[in-house]
C-alpha cells in the first residue's frame, strides 16, 4: 500500500486497516507471490509491515513469519492484531529497513514495501539480502502504473514508476530485479467508503474520480520486483 499512498499520509492504523480491505480484495498479490516462489513452510519477513497485513494473510501458508516495523503506533497495532489472530508462527518485531533484527540467512523470503527504485535504497536492499538464505528471494511490492489509479497520483510519481520499469533501461532491471505485474483493483463498491478514502488521500483528484460516473473499482497495477540471493 505504501506504493500508492501520498508521502504525507499519517501512520493511522484504522486507515491502513480500511485500505487493506479495499486494495486488492481478490488477493491477487498472494497468488502472484506463490507463482514467484513456493510459500509453503517458508520462513518469511515482511519489512515495513505496517499493521501486519501481509503476515496475517501469509500465516497459514508459510512457516515462521516476521512482521518488522519501526513506527511505534503501527508496531503496537500489528502486535495486537497478531495476538488476536492466534497464529503462533507470527512474530511482530521492531526494526528498520537498514537494520533488520534477524541473523544472516534467517529467512527464505523477504517482502518489502519500503524500497523505492532509487539508489538511496541500495543499503536497504543489501540488508534484506543479508537476512535471506542463499537461493531465497527478495520481493518488493511497488507501483507499476499504466492503470486507473495513475490520475489520482502526482504526475512525478507516475513518471518515476514508468521510467523505473522500462525494459532494459529501467532501474529495477538494471539492479537485477525481475518484474511481475499484478492486475489488482481498488474496490469502490461502497460509495461512502470510496468518498472518504479517495478525498482523504487524494484531495481534488479523488473528488474528480467520484464526480465521474460511478465505478465499482479502479484498475490497480502493482509490480512485484523480485531478486534471488545468489
Amino acid at each position: 500500500m505504501h506504493a500508492i499512498l501520498p508521502p504525507w499520509t499519517d501512520p493511522d492504523p484504522a486507515l491502513l486497516a480500511r485500505l487493506g480491505d479495499v486494495i486488492d480484495p481478490d488477493r491477487k498479490v498472494l497468488a502472484a507471490l506463490e507463482r514467484i516462489t513456493p510459500l509453503s513452510g517458508k520462513r518469511t519477513a515482511d519489512a515495513g509491515t505496517g499493521i501486519g497485513h501481509y503476515p496475517m494473510l501469509l500465516a497459514r501458508r508459510t512457516g515462521r513469519t516476521y512482521g518488522i516495523e519501526s513506527e511505534p503506533e503501527l508496531l503496537e497495532a500489528a502486535r495486537v492484531r497478531a495476538g488476536q489472530a492466534h497464529q503462533p508462527n507470527i512474530r511482530i518485531v521492531e526494526g528498520h529497513p537498514e537494520a533488520l533484527p534477524l541473523r544472516d540467512g534467517a529467512v527464505d523470503i523477504v517482502l518489502h514495501g519500503l524500497i523505492d527504485p532509487d539508489d538511496a535504497c541500495l543499503p536497504a536492499i543489501a540488508e534484506a539480502l543479508r537476512v535471506i538464505r542463499p537461493g531465497g528471494r527478495l520481493i518488493v511490492m511497488g507501483y507499476y502504473g499504466r492503470d486507473d489509479v495513475g490520475p489520482l497520483l502526482d504526475p512525478e510519481v507516475v513518471q518515476h514508476a514508468l521510467e523505473a520499469t522500462q525494459r532494459r533501461t529501467g532501474w529495477w532491471l538494471r539492479h537485477d530485479f525481475k518484474i511481475k505485474v499484478v492486475h489488482a483493483r481498488f474496490d469502490l463498491h461502497d460509495e461512502s467508503t470510496a468518498q472518504e478514502l479517495l478525498v482523504r488521500l487524494y484531495g481534488e483528484r479523488g473528488r474528480a474520480v467520484l464526480e465521474a460516473p460511478h465505478r465499482t473499482s479502479l484498475e490497480l497495477k502493482l509490480g512485484l520486483y523480485h531478486r534471488a540471493r545468489r
